[in-house]
């Protein structure tokens, strides 16, 4: 596809942190052959001295969750994994699981046994039953009362019950840090050695970890959250420098930090079939599977946010009908703004978008740092973006 009007997207960029919308903005468009388009806006510390650069180094959050189902494909590739197998048969800990209904009058928890355990597939596609508390009423109310412990806490912050039964519903939740999990254990390496081995070195992604390297921190960026709606700097996820391998639990879920020119390698291997420049990371069928609707008769659901801190309310169908498949959102008839039907896609909780067109051999990322996700400021620059990367006019 070729890019009728970069200026229109510069526009768009430039315009939301000129009215101080955003503190910051970075875009990129590229095709299976190569960058389109890379831009940068704004400024990525609170004194507004360091221009954003689009090198600049941030927070993924759940945009992390597409390099963990990566990984555990290649292990289907090579036979380790199956993917409609209970995940018990790997992880003896989540034999005899439980699902939690709710809390009876005295406020004790009310469990049942699960009828099995969630499948290989179930977790990559948000339908094992695990789910968040940030956007599941029953998952805050458990973590409140210490019957689970709170998010991001570690290993331990995954250990819990299940809220719904294997394959009975959408629900976005904490299934693809139990994928992370399983990954460790299949490969016997901790995760970020096997994200290197297996994905970074191979698409030369050398901007992309877990645990932010001190030589690194002058590309970092602030964290905002917008408070009653005035931007201020977040006194959560700031960027820290920490020790290669520092770190007790690598979330598959959530936690990397990376560059939109990092992103955009592994988008562009899956435009071209899971292969780029000479290096393949996964199967041409495998990435044929993870564009097609791997969740039946269901729909992938808005999003009621419990948190108010971390979430809006989210529909990352954009209103358009939403799929699942195996790592990301699938929109089978596209979007309004210009996505074809058949665009995967997803986000990061501090509000970054990526999305995959293979129909016009297209992917794009957007981002910035602003909690909570789906801010609105956010949202309707990503829908302009979009709308200006296929040149659509209001």
């Amino acid at each position: 596809m070729v890019i009728r009007d970069t200026d229109q997207i510069v526009k768009v960029l430039n315009e939301v942190t000129n009215r101080g919308d955003l503190n910051m903005a970075v875009g990129l468009v590229a095709d299976s052959e190569g960058i389109l388009f890379d831009h940068a806006s704004g400024f990525r510390d609170d004194d507004k001295s360091l221009p954003m650069q689009t090198d600049s180094i941030f927070a993924i959050a759940s945009m992390t969750k597409l390099i963990t189902t990566i990984a555990a494909l290649q292990l289907v590739d090579s036979g380790e994994i199956q993917l409609d197998e209970g995940i018990d048969e790997y992880l003896s800990e989540i034999r005899d699981i439980q699902v939690l209904e709710g809390f009876d009058s005295g406020d004790k928890p009310i469990f049942i046994k699960a009828s099995r355990s969630p499948t290989v597939r179930e977790l990559m596609t948000h339908t094992s039953g695990y789910v968040y508390s940030i956007w599941n009423e029953t998952a805050l109310m458990a973590q409140t009362k210490g019957v689970t412990s709170p998010l991001g806490g570690g290993r331990e912050s995954i250990d819990g019950p299940l809220y719904f039964e294997p394959g009975s519903k959408w629900e976005y939740g904490i299934g693809i840090d139990w994928l992370g999990v399983l990954v460790e254990k299949v490969a016997g390496k901790r995760l970020m050695e096997y994200f290197s081995q297996y994905i970074f070195l191979p698409l030369r992604m050398q901007d992309t970890f877990y645990e932010y390297p001190e030589d690194k921190m002058d590309r970092s960026v602030v964290m905002s959250a917008r408070i009653k709606g005035e931007l201020i700097r977040s006194e959560l996820y700031q960027p820290v420098p920490a020790e290669e391998g520092s770190m007790g639990f690598y979330g598959g879920g959530g936690g990397l930090y990376s560059t939109v020119f990092d992103y955009s390698r592994v988008m562009r291997a899956l435009l071209n079939g899971g292969i780029l420049d000479g290096q393949r990371i996964l199967s041409e069928e495998l990435v044929e599977q993870m564009f097609q609707n791997q969740i039946g008769e269901l729909d992938v659901s808005t999003g009621k946010a419990h948190i108010t801190a971390l979430s809006n309310d989210f529909d990352m169908g954009f209103g358009s009908q939403a799929k699942w498949g195996l790592g990301f959102l699938v929109s089978p008839i596209g979007t309004e703004n210009g996505r074809s039907g058949g665009t995967a896609s997803w986000a990061g909780l501090f509000n970054s978008y990526f999305w995959i067109d293979r129909e016009k051999d297209l992917c794009a990322v957007f981002a910035t740092q602003v909690l909570p996700f789906y801010d609105e400021k956010a949202v309707a620059t990503v829908k302009q973006y979009e709308r200006a990367v296929y040149g659509l006019t209001d």
